[in-house]
């Protein structure tokens, strides 16, 4: 069988299945957005590391440094938040062609030195190396309170279905860049483009949740709303429902859809969002109003599980 017919589940399968034994120190291991292990008293360490990669994450015809350094670690952070995290450390190792511009090199950890300065966090090391293709990979290491970190098993039945921001707009930017490559960056779906070049992850949102214990599972959408969703319902043993018409959609991709009815599945499996998915109780309802307000970050009611 080749990995185009097993599919990344099935491969993530096979791997978990050989270390499924859980040493001491280690509480969370495969199955998650992030790694969950012993920390300080009263809190757990969160590790996670996603790589992006020429001619599958980004192309070169409008990849510009700065928000590719931005970007590869806000992927990243996205994982720490969906947990409910605070993140503290990373590392960074990249694998550049040999004749990369220098000019191209700085911009990415020029972004990646203003991404982890918004988010207070340091650089703790990495690699670097040579290569056929452009990669970079980034390992995030948060914390959060032992008794507040969120998974994706905790959805019961009833619960309310929850994502923040909007979505579809990465995918409709990507589709803007294939079609008219940077000069998407200043053309109608520009807001759009942007959420896909330089996503901004829901850290302190997630925070919030853990901290107020309105979150009874959560993830980030990072490969499509019904994909993810699937994932947590798998997770927490449910399934759900989803009303299409209540899914939050920016002013941009209402102006893509009325000339397109039939492209609604690219806000349900679009992917790249970096939002936040998640699971309520029906009674927490009033109390996630008030944070959304208090946050100025819209939480969306799309479904329930079942």
């Amino acid at each position: 069988m080749l990995l185009k017919d097993l599919g990344e589940d099935k491969l993530i399968s096979r791997i978990s299945g050989r270390f499924c034994e859980l040493k001491a120190g280690l509480i969370k291991a495969i199955g998650d957005d992030t790694s969950v292990t012993t920390h300080k008293p009263g809190h757990v360490l969160l590790a996670t590391t996603d790589s992006l990669i020429q001619g599958t994450h980004f192309d070169m015809r409008w990849a510009e440094p700065i928000l590719l350094g931005r970007k590869s670690l806000a992927i990243s952070l996205s994982d720490i938040a969906a947990m409910g995290g605070k993140p503290l450390f990373f590392l960074v190792s990249i694998a550049l062609k040999p004749n990369t511009p220098k000019k191209f090199i700085d911009g990415i950890y020029t972004g990646l030195s203003a991404s982890a300065k918004e988010h207070g966090i340091a650089l703790a090391g990495g690699n670097t190396a040579k290569a056929g293709v452009n990669m970079l990979s980034t390992t995030v290491f948060g914390e959060a309170g032992k008794n507040e970190v969120i998974y994706r098993s905790g959805g019961k039945a009833g619960d309310i279905i929850y994502v923040t921001g909007t979505l579809g707009d990465s995918a409709l930017g990507l589709r803007a860049l294939k079609k008219r490559g940077r000069s998407a960056m200043k053309g109608p779906f520009k807001k759009a483009v942007m959420k896909h070049l330089d996503p901004t992850p829901r850290v302190k949102e997630g925070q919030a949740l853990a901290r107020k214990k309105l979150a009874t599972a959560m993830m980030d959408i990072s490969d499509g709303l019904l994909l993810d969703l699937k994932r947590l319902c798998k997770e927490s043993g449910a399934g759900a429902e989803v009303f299409t018409d209540r899914l939050p959609l920016s002013i941009e991709f209402k102006t893509y859809l009325a000339k397109r009815a039939d492209n609604i599945s690219l806000a349900l499996s679009g992917g790249e969002d970096y939002e936040l998915l998640f699971t309520s109780p029906e009674s927490k309802a009033r109390d996630l109003a008030r944070l959304s307000k208090s946050l100025g970050v819209q939480f969306s009611a799309i479904g329930v599980l079942t």
